[in-house]
């Protein structure tokens, strides 16, 4: 729901103050499915762990997160499972709240609430760029990060792909709207993105779980 940046925000938060490039493409890599080209919506779902048409609950996550964490040894394949799957906790969150009151506020507009979120969410991308600190630093790593291949979810290929398009939209001026936010402020996401960062670290860490930086 949210889009790249959102989930980069908080990545770094978990991974901070210098998160590496495996946590931040895993934090975006549930969505490389779009490459495909025409996905149904089922089709999404299953790399988010849709069940009976809504996203898994916190539990959940934690279960399969346990699962494809364990099933390689290798720090890098652990940090990209942590933000394959602190992207879906982000997700979920993100519907309960932010989402959440501004289909309240748009309840009437089924028309065109689709279009505003878009617009929205798009300027809300360029100002997180332009204002947050890591931008740089996280896009640089990016641009040569490694994606892997998840059984069932998503391939490599696709994760790298997906990357590379995100990339290239973040660079491109044309395709910030030019708008002033009024349902997702600045504000509002900063404190969203602490709040999630805070919240996947109690989730994940009693199980002795946590991202490491570098």
């Amino acid at each position: 729901m949210p889009w790249p940046m959102v989930h980069f925000g908080v990545a770094q938060k978990l991974g901070g103050p210098e998160p590496s490039s495996h946590l931040l493409i895993g934090s975006i890599a549930p969505d490389a499915i779009h490459v495909r080209g025409k996905i149904t919506r089922e089709q999404k779902g299953i790399t988010h762990l849709v069940r009976d048409g809504g996203l898994p609950d916190a539990n959940l996550i934690k279960e399969n997160y346990l699962h494809y964490l364990n099933l390689e040894p290798e720090k890098a394949w652990k940090e990209y499972i942590y933000g394959y799957f602190a992207h879906i906790y982000t997700d979920l969150r993100w519907i309960q709240t932010l989402y959440a009151a501004f289909k309240k506020e748009n309840i009437d507009d089924k028309e065109h609430i689709g279009y505003t979120y878009n617009q929205e969410v798009s300027q809300l991308e360029f100002e997180l760029k332009r204002l947050q600190p890591w931008t740089d630093s996280i896009l640089n790593k990016l641009k040569d990060s490694e994606g892997h291949a998840i059984p069932l979810f998503v391939e490599k290929s696709e994760v790298e792909q997906y990357r590379t398009i995100k990339l290239e939209w973040l660079w491109d001026e044309r395709n910030e709207p030019k708008i002033e936010l009024i349902y997702f402020t600045l504000d509002k996401v900063e404190m969203f993105i602490q709040d999630i960062a805070g919240e996947l670290n109690t989730l994940f860490i009693p199980s002795g779980i946590h991202a490491h930086g570098g």
